[in-house]
């Protein structure tokens, strides 16, 4: 009983990003066909994007995700575009704006989660207290909107990269502590963790760190030498490790699956789903 148990313990999310050269309309019929009821929308220069949705499709939006039976658990905000860490007033301004438009678009869908990064590799030259500094600066007023709307902003480990800040899970929790709202979390990035030296943390130990503060995952594997966002089993990540933490912390947010687009995106969708509810029994 207890392994049937666990088995519905989490839902299991998927990520329009793996049906990326479709439609939004078109990729959630075909998540929803490969099982899912739960599903995190790519607004990164496509899909929900708000430079490039319509804000007067957003009725009809919220309409087709309630007659597909799918949960709209959260949206990926834009990276391209987006600096929260930035120097300059102007890129720190349409940042700003565009996070805010994409909470407003989260809002009008009943999206709970806005994920976003912290900060952007254009700011590496800065340093990692500078891009601290102006991200939490930037994130108080993106914050203020999200309280506003009630919708919650998490916020999404890096990759390491020449000490960039925001790659550690501690690094996270400043932001959040630096602000102190409750609509403030985490997106914890499996595959990102994966990339950091051994010798600097493990994924149990970024995971148990996250704690209360983890809202929401971008569950992928790799082979701890580049991001290739693999589907659950094709990396080296210790997946059992993964789930004994998760459990030790009590999630009870979804496993939302952030895959790669490859081949025949259906074949790929099926066989995570079929994957991960497997490993969810054990």
């Amino acid at each position: 009983m207890e392994k049937n148990l666990r088995s519905e313990e989490w839902k299991i999310g998927f990520h329009t990003w793996s049906f990326n050269s479709m439609p939004l309309e078109e990729a959630l019929k075909h998540i929803r066909d490969a099982g899912f009821t739960e599903v995190e929308i790519n607004a990164d220069k496509t899909h929900l994007d708000p430079r490039v949705f319509p804000r007067s499709k957003l009725p009809h939006l919220k309409r087709l995700l309630n007659d597909l039976g799918l949960h709209p658990n959260s949206v990926h905000a834009p990276i391209d575009g987006v600096d929260l860490s930035a120097e300059s007033p102007e890129i720190k301004e349409q940042s700003i704006d565009l996070l805010t438009k994409t909470l407003e678009y989260c809002r009008a869908i009943e999206c709970p989660i806005m994920v976003t990064h912290p900060n952007h590799s254009n700011s590496l030259p800065l340093g990692r207290e500078a891009m601290k500094k102006n991200s939490i600066e930037a994130l108080r007023e993106v914050i203020k909107k999200a309280e506003e709307l009630g919708v919650k902003v998490a916020i999404e480990n890096m990759i390491e990269k020449d000490g960039r800040f925001g790659s550690r899970i501690f690094e996270l929790i400043e932001i959040i502590e630096s602000i102190g709202s409750p609509y403030l979390g985490i997106c914890l990035d499996t595959g990102h963790i994966n990339l950091l030296p051994s010798s600097v943390t493990s994924m149990r130990e970024e995971i148990l760190r996250a704690g209360r503060y983890l809202w929401t995952l971008h569950v992928h594997d790799n082979n701890g030498e580049k991001d290739y966002h693999w589907p659950i089993g094709e990396g080296n990540i210790d997946w059992s490790q993964v789930i004994k933490a998760l459990r030790e912390i009590n999630y009870r947010g979804v496993f939302m699956m952030e895959i790669q687009e490859r081949g025949d995106p259906d074949v790929l969708a099926r066989k995570c789903l079929r994957i991960a509810t497997d490993m969810l029994r054990t």
